[in-house]
């Protein structure tokens, strides 16, 4: 820890050893693109211009960073040794972060061992696994969310004679207050995946304490990919409420502004269709991206992720995370039909898409064996996609007194 930068000002933003730009600290942060081939983002693509300034840290490189448990963890940890700012937890991301980009500075962290899927999953010693990870990797995890994770980079998951294979993982576990969030996601996840959704592999320990799923961010092959979520697209602040600011309208018109294809707008109504019917009052708009190859020429949709059905938690409130229809209650059939029409686009088949949805959800849940693990998950699922079929229904009233979602 001694041998560690008491603070960072500068770093060199890279993607696979090319040199992109320069960050630095100063009496604002600042961004010099140190050439004109490849752009850091999608929001940054001026030609001829002296830099980029801002007061925040720009949305490309603070849309990482961690919040909530991991952030306050890691200050903790690091608070007699250094500053941890945002600039800080930048550099520790190194070329561990999500998406395309590196980053290079002063600090210079030790690798760490390996570490084998089997082993995380068949975990059962008395010792709970999740803080041994967190230990082990907390210098190299800067990942955005409110909730205790980890990445862990190069994981063992099959090993034959003549190779290992090995993956990205994130690792995460749950605390009193959302018990079993563990399970509730992987459910989540699978019923996405039943609903042909594509979501990334998951994977469930047999002590039920971990939920693992694969980064997405690099292809079959490990080639690298650009990740930008709609906090960075709408240029938002990087602060606990921008998340929340917005609605799911601006949302499919921005998909549709970036990727310029109905097919990626419809995948995005899709995951909408599919969090109103599985009841995530935490779809914000840090948990909708998008993904790009090096040239940014083709611009997809990414897989669904950090789905959960939150009306299950008697703490949370009742209602989605972004409006619909200049509202955040959970929208009805007929308002879900609604949203798949505006002024640029038109998404045929709505109404099969949705019914479809339902009866693919409902059918994963009668032969899951992993949602009876958490008593009464599955009957508040079935209640949320009974309330979301309805052509009519009344609203409840707003509950100010709890706290918005996993804050």
């Amino acid at each position: 820890m001694k041998d560690l930068p008491k603070k960072i000002n500068q770093i060199q933003v890279c993607v696979e050893g090319r040199h992109l730009g320069v960050l630095t600290q100063g009496a604002a942060h600042h961004y010099q693109p140190v050439q004109d081939q490849q752009h850091v983002s999608l929001t940054m693509t001026q030609q001829g211009i002296d830099g980029y300034s801002s007061g925040a840290l720009h949305p490309i490189f603070s849309q990482n960073l961690p919040e909530g448990f991991n952030r306050r963890f890691i200050a903790q940890k690091l608070a007699r040794y250094a500053k941890v700012n945002d600039m800080y937890l930048l550099a520790l991301q190194g070329n561990q972060g999500i998406g395309i980009l590196d980053y290079q500075s002063d600090l210079n962290l030790p690798d760490t061992d390996a570490l084998n899927l089997s082993d995380i999953l068949s975990y059962n010693a008395k010792e709970p696994l999740f803080p041994q990870l967190l230990e082990k990797y907390y210098l190299r995890n800067s990942l955005a969310g409110m909730q205790p994770k980890v990445s862990i980079a190069n994981v063992e998951t099959l090993q034959t004679d003549r190779t290992i294979q090995q993956k990205d993982f994130i690792v995460k576990s749950f605390d009193h207050e959302f018990p079993l969030l563990t399970v509730n996601e992987f459910v989540c996840m699978q019923a996405a995946k039943a609903c042909g959704l594509q979501p990334p592999p998951t994977y469930l320990s047999n002590n039920l304490e971990t939920y693992v799923v694969e980064r997405f961010d690099k292809t079959a092959t490990g080639i690298r990919l650009g990740y930008e979520d709609f906090t960075t697209l709408m240029k938002k602040p990087n602060d606990a409420d921008a998340k929340y600011t917005g609605s799911y309208e601006t949302l499919l018109k921005a998909t549709h502004l970036y990727t310029g294809s109905l097919i990626e707008v419809e995948k995005m109504y899709k995951y909408i269709v599919f969090n109103c019917l599985i009841g995530n009052g935490d779809a914000h708009l840090k948990n909708f991206a998008l993904q790009y190859f090096q040239d940014m020429k083709t611009v997809f949709v990414s897989p669904p992720f950090d789905i959960t059905h939150t009306l299950i938690y008697p703490t949370i409130d009742q209602n989605m995370a972004l409006k619909l229809r200049k509202s955040k209650f959970f929208p009805n059939l007929s308002e879900l039909i609604k949203l798949a029409t505006s002024d640029s686009f038109r998404i045929r088949h709505a109404k099969e898409i949705v019914h479809r949805f339902s009866e693919n959800i409902l059918d994963y849940l009668k032969q899951s064996n992993e949602v009876q693990l958490m008593p009464g998950l599955r009957q508040s699922i079935e209640r949320s996609i009974a309330r979301t079929m309805t052509t009519s229904m009344t609203q409840k009233v707003y509950q100010h007194d709890k706290q918005r979602k996993f804050e």
